[in-house]
């Protein structure tokens, strides 16, 4: 077997056994040892080092390559229009039938742009539902939870807490393992040749029925049982360790989730956590259906259950990213794939939220920045929240809105295009109105031309700093 290590082919009659077996004499004149590499001058093809010269300031300012919470600041700073992409979409440009558009993405469209036609009502209706569909952990059950962690002195205590949240995250998750773990199956069967392709898709006919059977258990038995082996027997008989194992290390993720959000599991963690006494009343006596519907009734559950945008909005995603739309629609949801992609970051402190619709003639784009926790401010107990709003106005332009609540006071400030910025008193005087007429008390509202669009950082600079300041590196 050749010495695949050796940069060339050995040399006739040279014995390596022979050689490892000769001790070096430095006294040798024939042995002669040279570094010929300086390490302090090695350098990359593209002339990028890793290394962080944190004395030099010429270089304080470059990105470090070994920060994930910088590169994903430089992925932000870099991220696609969302407003111009979502306004194409809303408008329709370049999306014609004519232009490759299938006319089953179209019928999508078509569909998803009706949904998006809303009254005040419906749009306060709208807004409402997205918010309680992105607060998994809202409600009274989880602010009691919340509380006694805080209260709590116990480490014990504290990770039983935990454990009954990553249980109930992964059993609300359920439809949406389920789904992605069933695609995973059918991307695999693809990325096979055909011998186990076709057993492969024969098991992932199996688990669709056993998902809409509601099996779990035998969900993961079939996993664990079939599709495992058989994946695991074709990378050893190929050493394929290409698309096929990749594939089945994302799905094995998966199946750990869907495994720790089982009923029976998250009801005995739940019911264990009622013996610290943190429930008013005594939950001792629930049944095991009652419990797992007060854990099904929390207002994201309901909001989740009713949330057909986001359901339309992957299904179009879907078909589009697949070549249905063509090259066009293509590139406007890739866009907006990551620029949601991005907001929902592990790194991202705040909840995002972006609110198309159409109002009267005019397609409208908003996003949504708020801060969960409500920030302290230098230190005092008060909560200051604060609010970004983005809006992009068919044939008005961009706008941004920063409210900030404190001392009990509202203020705002507002940068809106040079047209409205002409009448900024009328404007100013007009939101200090509103917000009279919702019982809150106006602070300072100022309203001025945009110059460049307010950046998350500019808003929120106390989150990032707060990110930033822990242990962050990059493997």
């Amino acid at each position: 077997m050749p010495e695949i290590l050796r940069p060339t082919n050995p040399v006739p009659g040279y014995d390596n056994a022979g050689a490892r077996n000769q001790p070096i004499n430095p006294q040798d004149p024939n042995t002669h040892i040279q570094n010929v590499v300086d390490p302090t001058r090695v350098t990359r093809g593209d002339q990028r080092s890793d290394q962080q010269q944190a004395g030099d300031p010429s270089v304080s300012h470059r990105m470090r390559y070994e920060s994930n919470f910088l590169t994903f600041l430089q992925r932000l700073a870099n991220a696609p229009d969302t407003a111009s992409a979502f306004l194409r979409l809303l408008q329709g440009q370049g999306l014609q039938v004519s232009s490759g558009i299938t006319p089953g993405l179209a019928a999508e469209l078509q569909g998803f742009l009706e949904m998006l036609q809303m009254d005040e009502a419906q749009l306060a209706q709208f807004l409402q539902g997205q918010i309680q569909s992105g607060l998994r952990f809202g409600g009274a059950l989880f602010q009691a939870l919340r509380n006694a962690y805080n209260s709590s002195g116990s480490e014990m205590f504290k990770n039983e807490i935990l454990q009954f949240l990553r249980q109930y995250s992964d059993y609300s998750s359920t439809d949406h393992l389920e789904g992605r773990m069933l695609r995973t199956l059918y991307d695999m069967t693809r990325s096979l040749p055909s011998h186990w392709s076709n057993q492969l898709t024969d098991i992932a006919a199996k688990m669709e029925n056993g998902i809409a059977a509601g099996d779990r258990q035998g969900n993961l038995d079939l996993l664990r049982n079939q599709v495992f082996p058989l994946i695991s027997d074709y990378v050893r008989r190929t050493h394929d360790h290409g698309m096929a194992r990749s594939l089945l290390s994302l799905l094995t993720l998966d199946m750990v989730r869907y495994e720790n959000g089982g009923e029976q599991d998250l009801i005995q963690s739940f019911r264990h956590l009622g013996n610290y006494n943190i429930f008013k009343g005594d939950l001792s006596q629930l049944s095991d259906e009652n419990i797992l519907r007060l854990l099904n009734d929390t207002e994201f559950a309901k909001a989740t259950r009713a949330d057909g945008f986001a359901e339309r909005f992957v299904q179009m995603a879907q078909k589009a990213m697949q070549g249905e739309g063509g090259t066009a629609a293509q590139e406007i949801f890739r866009n907006l794939m990551n620029a949601i992609l991005l907001n929902e970051s592990v790194y991202m402190p705040l909840q995002h939220l972006f609110l198309p619709f159409q109002w009267e003639d005019k397609a409208v784009f908003s996003e949504m920045w708020v801060d969960p926790d409500a920030e302290h401010s230098e230190g005092r107990e008060e909560p200051a929240p604060r609010l970004l709003i983005k809006m992009d106005i068919e044939g008005l332009g961009a706008f941004d809105l920063l409210i900030e609540t404190q001392g009990g006071r509202t203020s705002l400030q507002v940068s809106c295009p040079q047209r409205v910025a002409a009448f900024s008193g009328d404007v100013s005087r007009d939101l200090s109105e509103i917000l009279q007429r919702n019982g809150l008390s106006p602070g300072d509202v100022r309203v001025s031309a945009m110059r460049k669009p307010m950046t998350i950082s500019d808003a929120f600079p106390k989150l990032f700093q707060e990110v930033k300041s822990g242990v962050d590196v990059k493997v």
